[in-house]
């Protein structure tokens, strides 16, 4: 326990050095299009909008294949310009840059840069609610001060913020992973509150790799992680990235090679069709797996 401390204590001071390097970013309450400068914003036929939205939400249901999540993304953002208080389109944004990244590319930079602009898009989504877009543009607040103004219809938005938000700032180096860990962590811990069962068990889900990766000194804890895992699975089992994340986290800090190959191969051999509005999400899980699997030596 007393080592335990002392090290915290030596670590402490270089790691709010570090966090003070954090890489900046304009939120996206700052852009253009939230302050009302962006070109075009001004013009809205509702029936173009209406049918450029449809046409968008198609093609996102064919975003296993990159072209047409591109080309649904492209008509979101021009829905968006068009009418930039439709919190459903930013959601759909933030969400769908998330799985480009995720799903489909392979190069740091454009995986960083996406991810990024995730980010932009799910903030202009959470400033849909007047309380909190006031409080952190014109009231002098952080947006971890202003979580608790946020309600149950802004959980997508706050989820798959904190999502591109994680993804971007372990791109960013760890620095900026330092600076952004709190605000992550507090915006899981609201999305837990106002819907605890929100995304197939993603706030158990993330606090089983929180504990899983995070030192000992910091919080980390092997039986905590696997707790969070275990309830997660017992919220949606058949939803495969919880199965990924628990090897690729939980089980190699375990040294648990059984666990490693029992969850992947759940995956590989489940159905992605067992929850028809993700099979996009679960065949990119199966991928990830199958990867993981075959480089098995790596995690151990």
């Amino acid at each position: 326990m007393m080592r335990a401390l002392k090290l915290a204590l030596c670590v402490a001071p270089l790691l709010m050095h570090l966090a003070a390097c954090a890489a900046a970013r304009t939120a996206g309450w700052d852009t253009p299009a939230m302050t009302g400068k962006e070109a075009g914003a001004e013009v809205a036929d509702k029936a173009v909008v209406s049918k450029k939205k449809a046409e968008a939400i198609l093609l996102w249901k064919k975003r296993i294949n990159q072209v047409d999540l591109e080309k649904s993304l492209k008509l979101f953002e021009e829905v968006a310009k068009q009418s930039p208080d439709d919190a459903e389109v930013l959601v759909y944004l933030c969400r769908g840059h998330y799985f480009l990244a995720d799903g489909h590319l392979t190069d740091t930079a454009m995986k960083k840069a996406t991810w990024e602009a995730g980010i932009a898009w799910g903030e202009r989504a959470l400033a849909s609610n007047l309380d909190f877009r006031t409080q952190v543009t014109t009231g002098g607040k952080k947006v971890e001060e202003a979580l608790d103004s946020l309600t149950v219809e802004q959980v997508p938005a706050l989820y798959w913020t904190a999502s591109n938000l994680g993804k971007w700032a372990r791109l960013s180096g760890l620095p900026t992973l330092l600076g952004n860990k709190n605000r992550i962590r507090l915006m899981i811990e609201r999305v837990e509150k106002l819907q605890p069962d929100f995304f197939h068990g993603a706030a158990p889900r993330y606090w089983g790799a929180y504990y899983a990766v995070a030192p000992s000194f910091a919080g980390g804890s092997l039986p905590k992680s696997e707790e969070n895992f275990n309830r997660s699975l017992k919220m949606a089992n058949n939803y495969f990235g919880t199965h990924v994340l628990i090897a690729d986290t939980l089980a190699p800090k375990k040294g648990d090679k059984a666990m490693f190959k029992k969850h992947l191969e759940f995956v590989i051999n489940g159905k992605p069709e067992v929850l028809p509005d993700l099979v996009p999400e679960q065949i990119v899980e199966q991928r990830k797996a199958k990867k993981m699997l075959e480089k098995m030596a790596e995690y151990f």
